[in-house]
């Protein structure tokens, strides 16, 4: 199952720290084979959140591995698990990243991957039971391909109810044969604008398809020092403070939503 993770309004922040928590929990709490990626040219946000990679540099993602790896691989018919194995990064026994090395960020590196990105996901379905692929503001090339494929789409967005309306609008548009999954970021629950009376007020939300995830200091820090894979190491074994428990279970609680409603209305 290919899950896209959007910029449900423009300028949301937090869709990339979601997709990385969410590929996570699917991961460690339900086991579940993972892949987690980007197909932005140029941001490495996802390896630097996850374990540190700075600018570019890091004893992990040397090598042949990486997105233009397994571009090379597909092309040459030669994407087996064995193959594919190669080009990811591992984070324990379920989940993968595919770091995002393109080989350029230019007009070429983007006609080339349009003409490889289907097959290559295609091939990364056959080897994991979710891709979670972060595209950003849904308006590139690349982003436009993964969520013509993508069983499931992920818009995150905000409080602000003055922009809502028209995310709602554009997922009428342009998803209408696709389930659509919205989680709200940097929550507030002390708002008026808080998720119950947002599902009142707009139809489009309802239990099953919508989910809160609050700020959480030590969850952003962790983004910045490139720890949160180590974080969410320390919150399983037990040694996590009730601030950072609390954020867990509410991611736990999204999940379980976004999961179950792939489950039901994905294409897979």
């Amino acid at each position: 199952m290919v899950v896209a993770f959007t910029d449900g309004i423009s300028g949301q922040l937090g869709t990339t720290v979601h997709t990385a928590l969410l590929a996570l929990w699917t991961a460690y709490m339900e086991k579940k084979d993972t892949l987690v990626m980007s197909v932005q040219p140029g941001r490495r946000d996802l390896e630097i959140y996850l374990a540190g990679l700075q600018n570019g540099h890091g004893g992990r993602w040397e090598g042949g591995n990486g997105i233009e790896a397994l571009r090379k691989l597909v092309r040459a018919g030669l994407a087996d698990r064995d193959g594919v194995k190669e080009c990811v990064t591992e984070f324990g026994k379920h989940l993968d990243l595919l770091p995002g090395q393109f080989y350029d960020t230019d007009r070429r590196t983007l006609r080339d991957y349009r003409e490889s990105l289907c097959d290559m996901l295609y091939e990364l379905e056959r080897q994991y039971g979710y891709v979670f692929c972060d595209v950003g503001d849904e308006e590139g090339e690349l982003a436009d391909i993964v969520t013509k494929k993508a069983d499931l789409i992920v818009r995150n967005i905000g409080q602000d109810t003055k922009n809502l309306p028209e995310c709602f609008q554009e997922s009428q548009n342009r998803y209408k044969d696709i389930p659509v999954f919205y989680l709200i970021g940097c929550y507030d629950d002390q708002s008026k604008y808080n998720i119950y009376n947002l599902r009142h007020c707009y139809r489009q939300l309802s239990a099953a398809n919508s989910a809160c995830l609050p700020y959480c200091t030590e969850i952003r820090d962790a983004c910045l020092d490139g720890k949160l894979f180590a974080v969410f190491g320390r919150w399983r074994a037990g040694r996590a403070a009730a601030p950072l428990s609390a954020f867990f279970e509410k991611l736990g609680i999204a999940a379980g939503k976004l999961l179950a409603l792939g489950k039901a209305g994905g294409r897979g």
